[in-house]
């Protein structure tokens, strides 16, 4: 004979126990769910980082991920798996948040540069440095030509994008992150331009 206590008992266990098993199911599949779009989004980021390095680097037939002092950067390497130069990904703050470039470097010049995100940066303003017309002038260029500030954009005869010089300046110093990562690897870099000043006045963050 059931009790009144063990009946009550019986009818929340008919109640909880289904939903526990479902409970544990929902689990199980948002867990799956989860690692499958986990494991799709990083092949889609994988792609986007190859097609951003062909970008920069159309010539290379293949990159190898590099590592040193925990900094990462990418060995481009032609058919034949000969080393023709060095991809270094960089972020530095512009107006609104981060500006991130592949720097591409062959022999102490910089080979190519493209812009990979910037998605804070002022409409119409900052978001012009990643414009492949304005980004073409700092080609062929050696860190020492590489302005730092926003008197030296003149006197290095580089336009900075108009109303949006910290976004500019942003863009120059990756291009000196990537010149850092490349002393590392042996190259010789002038130590006195690693070492100058890159940051912005506060004027200079005024973008009008």
């Amino acid at each position: 004979m059931v009790t009144e206590k063990g009946g009550q008992m019986l009818r929340f266990f008919k109640i909880v126990y289904p939903l526990v098993i479902i409970g544990v199911g929902v689990g199980f599949l948002l867990s799956f769910t989860y690692q499958s779009l986990e494991k799709r989004l990083l092949e889609a980021q994988n792609r986007e980082e190859v097609l951003a390095l062909k970008l920069v680097f159309p010539e290379a037939n293949d990159f190898k991920k590099q590592q040193i002092e925990n900094e990462n950067y990418y060995e481009a390497v032609d058919k034949d798996g000969n080393t023709i130069g060095y991809v270094f990904k960089s972020a530095n703050i512009g107006y609104g948040g981060p500006v991130e470039a592949l720097v591409a470097i062959t022999n102490g010049f910089v080979a190519n540069i493209v812009v990979t995100s910037m998605a804070k940066e002022t409409p119409g303003l900052g978001s012009k440095v990643a414009d492949k017309i304005w980004l073409k002038q700092f080609l062929n260029k050696k860190i020492n030509q590489i302005p730092l500030s926003k008197a030296e954009f003149k006197e290095k005869g580089i336009d900075a994008v108009s109303g949006a010089t910290f976004s500019s300046l942003a863009i120059c110093r990756d291009i000196l992150d990537a010149f850092k990562t490349y002393k590392k690897l042996g190259f010789i870099v002038d130590e006195q331009d690693i070492d100058a000043a890159t940051t912005a006045t506060k004027e200079e963050k005024n973008e009008n």
